[in-house]
């Protein structure tokens, strides 16, 4: 046992050890980094990871939900990045129905860097893994199967004869419906940019448009503000590339699917680079 602990402090405090030590913190401390859209910064070399939380507000018709995102995004040179991004959605969508909606982003960044700015160029590809029609269709056929058999028996025949719960049933479905109701892949392309005002705050911007293949085209829009917090906190300065918190709203619209007003998202999240 004496054997393996003095083994253990000889790593821990050979020269080779301390030396790559010397060469991270000497890393960290001379890469420059710019905040970006999506819980993103710009550095140019390493990993970025990025979490946030947020709401989610739909066009009038439908309810706010949570919002959680993860982003990973690796730079293969300082002009050349790829990664992935995971967004949640959770909540009552309406009165009727609540959901969780997940979605997956593959894509690839063409970065161009300048001093205390980064401009980038980014297609991609998307998969959602529920379908909103089908997911809200088996909850109303609960609810309707669960009110049939509160009625007597006299009263089935006559609201079977009239059908009023289905003609409900189908208006309130229709205009969520047509906001959410998406097929598995999207694809899309996207510009983003971020400035660094200053040492500790940064203005980000993202337009985005992607395709769906319900035939469904969507426009996002996406500024922000971000602080640097890796200037305040002695750890972050010491171990990591880069660390900011962001805060950003953006404003969605769909076409093709007569939907009418925007979409917003508020969005808080944390950034770090290593």
């Amino acid at each position: 046992m004496p054997l393996v602990v003095l083994i253990f402090l000889f790593l821990l405090f050979s020269p080779a050890t301390l030396l790559a030590e010397a060469d991270s913190l000497e890393q960290a401390s001379s890469v420059r980094s710019v905040a970006l859209p999506g819980m993103s910064a710009y550095t140019g070399v390493g990993l970025s990871v990025g979490l946030g939380g947020g709401i989610f507000s739909p066009i009038e018709d439908c309810d706010c939900m949570g919002s959680w995102q993860a982003q990973l995004e690796y730079f293969y040179s300082p002009r050349l990045s790829g990664g992935l991004e995971a967004r949640f959605f959770g909540g009552n969508l309406d009165r009727d129905v609540m959901l969780i909606y997940q979605r997956y982003i593959m894509n690839v960044r063409f970065h161009i860097p300048l001093d205390n700015f980064d401009i980038f160029m980014s297609p991609f590809l998307g998969f959602e893994t529920t379908d909103f029609s089908a997911f809200r269709k088996q909850v109303l056929d609960r609810k309707q199967e669960a009110a049939q058999k509160q009625l007597l028996w006299w009263q089935r025949g006559l609201a079977d004869s009239l059908d009023v719960d289905t003609v409900d049933v189908e208006v309130e479905d229709e205009h969520c419906q047509k906001a959410f109701t998406m097929d598995g892949f999207t694809v899309g392309s996207a510009i983003g940019m971020g400035y660094n005002l200053s040492r500790y705050f940064a203005l980000t911007g993202l337009v985005q448009v992607e395709y769906n293949f319900s035939d469904d085209v969507i426009l996002n829009i996406v500024p922000g503000v971000a602080f640097n917090l890796r200037e305040i906190w002695p750890w972050a300065k010491r171990t990591l590339l880069s660390n900011w918190i962001s805060f950003e709203i953006g404003g969605q619209r769909n076409f093709n699917r007569d939907v009418k007003g925007w979409s917003n998202t508020f969005f808080l999240g944390l950034q770090l680079g290593a």
